[in-house]
Order: C-alpha cells, then structure tokens, then sequence
C-alpha cells in the first residue's frame, strides 16, 4: 500500500500544494487544533478552498518553507497516524520548530479528513505575528 499520509507530506514539503490535493478527496477537510476564535488564529476546520487558503498564509510566514521531517508514520487502510518534525525561519527572523502529529482519515486511498495537533502557543508566536 502507498503511504499517501507520507506523500501528502512530502509535496507540501516541497511547495507543491496542488499535487498535494489530488491525493485528497472532493469532501476533504482539515482541522487545525486549538479554539476557533481563541489565541490561535489557524486554529478551526477548513474545507478545500479554506485550507488551502491558510496554507497560503502560513507559508507567508515561512517564506524560505517549511522542512518537514517525517519522525514516525503507521498507516491501515482507514487511517494514518503521522509524527513530524517542522522547522523553519519567519519573514523577521524567528525560528519555528514543533512537533506536529496528524491523523489521517482514509476513504478509497484518498485522504478525505486531517486532524493536525501541535504546539499552538509557539506556533501563534510565529504564524500571527
């Protein structure tokens, strides 16, 4: 089987955001942790549009990108389960570096739903500045 969580991964990683969607599906969203409205502002769920809409402006705030270092992936047909290492450098200077887990829901070999958990109050400090 394909590890689609790890390739998902691997072409954001690279900056391709489109080859990154053909591996989701139509009614694919993501949620990132935290309290909508609250201390992060990322924090909250986004369909298509939406999350590739955030996405856009993290990288803004990464210009140079994000490295994402896979630490630990298991993968059943359903579900995907993905530890990573995310560092980079903000537009003024500040490091970024968490720890982010994700689990993947699986339909049809696609990705149809992500749960993104990580280190909100550091990445606030860099992302909503």
């Amino acid at each position: 089987m394909t590890d689609v969580a790890t390739e998902f991964l691997a072409r954001l990683g690279t900056g391709d955001a489109a080859g990154a969607m053909e591996l989701t599906t139509d009614d694919f969203h993501w949620t990132v942790g935290g309290k909508p409205g609250g201390g992060f502002a990322l924090a909250g769920t986004y369909d298509r549009a939406g999350y590739l809409e955030m996405l856009g402006r993290a990288a803004a705030s990464l210009p140079a990108g994000p490295r994402i270092e896979v630490v630990s992936a298991t993968q059943t047909e359903e579900r995907a389960v993905v530890e990573t290492h995310v560092v980079g450098v903000s537009a003024d200077g500040v490091d970024y570096d968490n720890r982010v887990v994700c689990v993947f829901e699986l339909s049809g070999g696609k990705i149809a739903a992500v749960r993104e958990y990580l280190d909100t109050i550091h990445a606030a400090a860099v992302f909503t500045r």
